[in-house]
């Protein structure tokens, strides 16, 4: 199992005609250091997710730099509990330094998020 912990540096709502996106961006650690930072969206579709207070997701983990050109990553697709805050889904595209972890489940409660 894989297991990253999250600090949030931000978080912001910003609304449209059709419903509601959320961001949310911070640090990224393993065992008390710092591996990386993550971007994640939220999308709320009014008379769709609302219905059941959740949201469709989108979480992406950006590895530190060990090179130049694009930064290895973690994407991971799902949902968001509004109620709970806690999302699952699965692993939907990773660098090849992490292409294991493709196709893996997902969970985050709180700010620990364990794949596998």
């Amino acid at each position: 199992m894989t297991i990253f912990n999250l600090v949030r540096h931000s978080l912001n709502n910003v609304d449209d005609v059709a419903g509601r996106w959320q961001h949310e961006g911070g640090e990224v650690f393993q065992k008390n250091k710092r591996v990386g930072y993550y971007a994640s969206t939220k999308r709320v579709t009014f008379g769709g997710t609302d219905a059941q207070n959740t949201a469709m997701l989108t979480l992406t983990i950006f590895l530190q730099r060990s090179h130049t050109g694009a930064v290895e990553n973690i994407t991971m697709q799902g949902a968001h509990d509004f109620n709970t805050g806690n999302e699952i889904g699965s692993v939907s595209a990773a660098s090849i330094t992490r292409a294991a972890l493709r196709g893996k489940t997902f969970n985050r409660v709180v700010n620990t998020v364990n794949i596998g």
